[in-house]
């Protein structure tokens, strides 16, 4: 900006004659005007200049951070007060230092309630059980154990557990399923523990208060319908599914696919698991060669579409049915999910609203 020029003009025309003296006064404060205006816009565009670069780097310093520390809405905290900072150098400082720190302040408290809210949904089912080789099952640790599956006990946990459960996604949140073969049809006394490892309870006792079985199983034990839904009180105020997650259902009757299987042999408190490959063995009946599954891991649920970073999983069978879930540990049976099993569950549904 030359602020000289309006002045060495002046000068230079004071020495002219008297007559157009009012002329040139009124060119000299045109050229003056003009010469304020050329500097507030230099100002103003140089100011913007410098805010355009402020929010630049601002936003190179939330991408940085973010990369640093994991959390993009710090990140957005610590450039917020940056930019607003360049703003208020060009304009009203401050008033602008005040709803800069308004504006850091909400953005803290906004952070800081989605990390909450992230670490209550993580907190829910953190574990996950590994895919295994092919055909082979693992023993599971503490940390593998998925909440979804527990053990099924015939009175408190120390009477020893009998039977394995999957918790199934229903509008109460209160179902569990198993083979028919592991409960009796009606009330029952027994108890669902998930997530069950060496003797301990993290998720608590829930207990079984209705069991819901065909009637085709009931009367003549047919190994196709060797599969039961049960209804679960719910504990603390809370229902089973808000606590531990659930899987869902399919009931169109899949068979050839790969499923992941996790159950409670009777002689360990230790769960186990296994990747294996489910096939047809009959119109009715659901097989897997998959070794290790001895008595106690009946009821454990087939998961299709299995996500092991996720734990998540689609029920479409337990082990039961043929031989009610096989003789040996390494072959094991399954009734095919379909629209009886679809019947029966909304039979459950019924039953849990009713109470």
């Amino acid at each position: 900006m030359k602020d000289a020029e309006p002045g060495s003009r002046l000068t230079r025309i004071r020495s002219g004659r008297r007559s157009r003296r009012r002329i040139v006064m009124g060119i000299t404060a045109g050229i003056m005007v003009g010469g304020g205006l050329v500097v507030a816009t230099t100002g103003t565009a140089g100011a913007s200049v410098n805010l355009l670069r402020s929010i630049d780097t601002a936003k190179k310093v939330s991408s940085t951070t973010a990369a640093a520390a994991g959390t993009g809405a710090s990140a957005a905290t610590s450039a917020s007060p940056s930019a607003s900072a360049s703003a208020s150098a060009s304009a009203s400082a401050g008033s602008s230092d005040s709803t800069t720190r308004s504006a850091s302040k909400a953005a803290t408290t906004k952070a800081a309630s989605s990390a909450a809210t992230a670490s209550a949904s993580a907190t829910k089912s953190t574990a996950a059980a590994p895919i295994t080789t092919t055909g082979q099952s693992v023993t599971l640790t503490s940390d593998e154990q998925p909440s979804q599956v527990g053990a099924i006990f015939s009175g408190s946990i120390s009477d020893g557990h009998t039977c394995t459960a999957s918790v199934v996604d229903s509008p109460a949140g209160d179902l569990i399923v198993t083979a028919a073969h592991c409960l009796s049809s009606g009330s029952s006394t027994a108890t669902f523990v998930p997530g069950y490892h060496d003797g301990t309870a993290p998720y608590g006792e829930w207990k079984i208060t209705d069991v819901i079985e065909s009637s085709a199983w009931t009367d003549n034990q047919s190994e196709d319908d060797d599969v039961a839904f049960a209804v679960v009180q719910p504990l603390n105020g809370k229902s089973l599914q808000s606590v531990v997650g659930a899987y869902s259902l399919d009931t169109s009757g899949v068979t050839d696919t790969t499923v992941q299987i996790t159950g409670y042999p009777s002689d360990t408190d230790e769960p186990i698991t296994g990747t294996c490959l489910s096939s047809a063995f009959s119109s009715t009946q659901l097989q897997v060669a998959c070794t290790g599954y001895p008595g106690g891991t009946s009821g454990s649920g087939w998961l299709e579409n299995y996500d092991a970073s996720t734990g998540s999983g689609t029920l479409i069978g337990v082990i039961g049915g043929y031989q009610e879930g096989g003789d040996t540990d390494d072959v094991s049976y399954a009734a095919l999910f379909d629209d009886s099993v679809q019947s029966l569950y909304q039979q459950a549904v019924t039953a849990a609203a009713n109470g």
